[in-house]
C-alpha cells in the first residue's frame, strides 16, 4: 500500500458515489489492505484493493474508497510543484 495517505490526512474524492459527489473532501479513518473484509450499514465487504474508510462531516454514516480514488490533500506529491520549491530555496 503507498504511503502517500495516513490515518488522519484529509483527501479529495475523485469519482462520486451515490453518497457523494466528487470532488468531496473526506477524513481518512481506517486503511484497507488488499483482502480484508470490513462491516459497513450491516454488510460484510471484501477490499478488493488498498483503500480506505472515510468519514465526511455532511454524514453520519462511513464510506470506503479505493486508494486511487482518493488525492492527498497534504504534502507534496508532485515532482513539477518541488523542482520550483527548490529553485525558490
Amino acid at each position: 500500500m503507498s504511503n502517500k495517505f495516513r490515518v488522519g490526512d484529509l483527501a479529495l474524492t475523485i469519482y462520486p458515489i451515490p453518497s457523494l459527489v466528487a470532488g468531496s473532501v473526506v477524513s481518512l479513518d481506517r486503511k484497507l489492505d488488499p483482502g480484508c473484509e470490513f462491516t459497513m450499514h450491516g454488510i460484510t465487504f471484501k477490499a478488493l484493493e488498498a483503500g480506505w474508510i472515510c468519514s465526511h462531516p455532511g454524514l453520519t454514516s462511513f464510506l470506503a474508497y479505493a486508494e486511487t480514488s482518493l488525492m492527498p490533500l497534504r504534502g507534496d506529491f508532485s515532482p513539477e510543484q518541488q523542482k520550483s520549491q527548490e529553485l525558490i530555496a
